[in-house]
């Protein structure tokens, strides 16, 4: 049971690194027009002004070619600006007065378009200038932007969506025919099952394949023999389903915590794209939960070292495709193979001819070989005995190897068996949360009862502490000469939404 409690531990720790590995606590600035660093002061040919560092220096470079594609053949100007928040809580209004003191677009033409995105109020916003609103009227843009845009966004993926709101921007504007097939092509691809079609399919793929092989490591389970003969398995090995399921469901209800102190958007856990890795983890922990009940059983009913490696080695044949396709079985797999060859040496005969081994499944008492004080070694775990029988004569031959608890004992003053623990202490008096407690530093030997007081010792009070971490947001930008913007107007055309 020790051996399982280990197991567990491991498995609580890994999923809690899991939820918490790479979050950090976003400390954001508040942007005003006035302080937002306009992307032409870096250099003619840039149209992206990204200070906090949210998009990906390759989606900025992306964005700046293909901006100064559109501005090259048409003279249009598209600018994008994307900032952790802003001052005040209108996005419209901000982002057209950002538009009209840029000046986006060229004088006269009016024919500017800016994208403007504020992850942390979750908010964009398309302003249009006077000569765009015919070409890039506000049904469209409404459509790009929840087509294209939000979903993308809701699952912090805003270089994606970025690149693919100003990619349809580009495509209408370069051929303002293609306007209509656009937006009967975002119809079809704005439908909820077109846009996970993907997910949908390795939901399938996922959940009908480690069905497959949680059924496969049930059986190799209940393959599994007792001392009696074939094991009875009184109860359904589903209830590892049911384990599975309450330690997913008790980590989501940690990540709530999680999320909220770490200030991070739910869609890094939770997301329709997350769904067949749900389904993995959700069988690969009932897996993982089968296989070490499995090696529990084995090591509880063969005590004798050969079966028990012969019962391992047929339990990892039966599961070979379970033990490949689940990464979390292959550090208990590791700890078992190296258990495996440290029992193999128990195998080796003294030397000289003619040995034979006792099978203590057979004789699991070890009489008349082991004396009462090693078979108290044997069940306290502290000692494990090999027996050899030379063929033909009584000769008999005890070899001691180190028991699962060895570390635990030592050498007992009293009467000289390794059953005497080593120092530990014994509480008498609990500690709580606002007294200290009251406990005895002893030692004892589990064959001849001898004890020995090292003295009493104070439990300090139960207490508890926290902590937070935080990091700063990072920016960049690429220089070159300066430029300016073409001197466009806007009078409030285009659209916006949040996620």
């Amino acid at each position: 049971m020790r051996d399982l409690s280990y197991h567990w531990l491991w498995a609580v720790c890994t999923i809690g690194c899991w939820l918490l590995a790479g979050l950090t606590e976003v400390t954001t600035a508040q942007y005003r027009v006035s302080t937002i660093p306009s992307p032409k002061e870096s250099g003619q040919h840039d149209y992206v002004s990204n200070p906090d560092g949210i998009l990906g220096a390759a989606a900025v470079d992306s964005l700046n070619r293909l901006a100064y594609a559109v501005d090259h053949r048409t003279s249009a100007e598209l600018a994008v600006v994307v900032v952790d928040d802003f001052v005040g809580g209108d996005d419209f209004q901000f982002a057209l007065e950002l538009f009209n003191t840029w000046g986006i677009g060229k004088d006269g033409a009016d024919n500017g378009l800016l994208l403007f995105v504020a992850t942390e109020k979750r908010a964009y916003r398309f302003i249009t200038g006077y000569g765009m609103e015919a070409v890039l009227p506000d049904a469209l843009l409404k459509r790009i932007g929840e087509g294209l845009l939000v979903p993308r966004f809701r699952e912090g993926d805003y270089d994606g969506g970025v690149l693919a709101g100003m990619a349809a921007v580009k495509e209408v504007v370069l051929d303002p025919a293609s306007a209509e097939d656009l937006s009967a092509r975002m119809v079809r691809e704005a439908s909820w099952f077109y846009r996970y079609r993907y997910t949908l399919l390795g939901l399938v793929v996922a959940g009908v394949g480690y069905y497959f092989l949680w059924r496969q490591a049930s059986r190799a389970y209940n393959r599994i023999r007792t001392k009696r003969g074939r094991k009875k398995n009184r109860k359904s090995n589903s209830r590892y389903l049911y384990y599975s399921g309450f330690v997913l469901f008790f980590a989501a209800f940690l990540s709530i915590f999680a999320i909220a102190f770490f200030e991070m958007p739910p869609t890094w856990l939770y997301s329709w794209s997350h769904l067949p890795w749900y389904v993995i983890l959700f069988f690969g922990l009932a897996i993982w939960m089968v296989y070490v009940a499995g090696l529990r059983e084995i090591r509880a009913n063969r005590r004798d070292v050969a079966h028990r490696r012969e019962a391992v080695r047929a339990f990892h044949r039966q599961l070979a495709l379970p033990l490949l396709a689940t990464p979390l079985l292959w550090i208990s797999f590791f700890f078992a193979f190296k258990r495996r060859r440290k029992e193999r040496i128990r195998l080796v005969p003294p030397p000289g001819s003619g040995w034979q081994r006792v099978d203590r499944e057979q004789n699991p008492d070890g009489r008349p070989f082991l004396d009462d004080g090693q078979r108290d070694e044997e069940k306290a775990g502290a000692r494990a005995y090999e027996i050899w029988t030379r063929e033909g004569s009584k000769e008999g031959r005890v070899i001691p190897f180190d028991g699962e608890r060895a570390r635990k004992f030592m050498t007992c003053p009293s009467c000289g068996y390794f059953a005497f623990t080593k120092p530990f202490v014994k509480t008498i008096t609990r500690a709580t949360t606002k007294r200290a407690g009251q406990g005895e530093r002893m030692q004892y030997c589990h064959h001849c009862n001898h004890k020995l007081s090292l003295g009493m010792v104070v439990l300090p009070k139960i207490s508890s502490s926290s902590g937070t971490s935080g990091s700063g947001s990072s920016s960049g930008g690429s220089g070159s000469s300066g430029g300016s913007w073409g001197g466009g107007s806007s009078g409030g055309g285009g659209a916006g939404g949040r996620w």
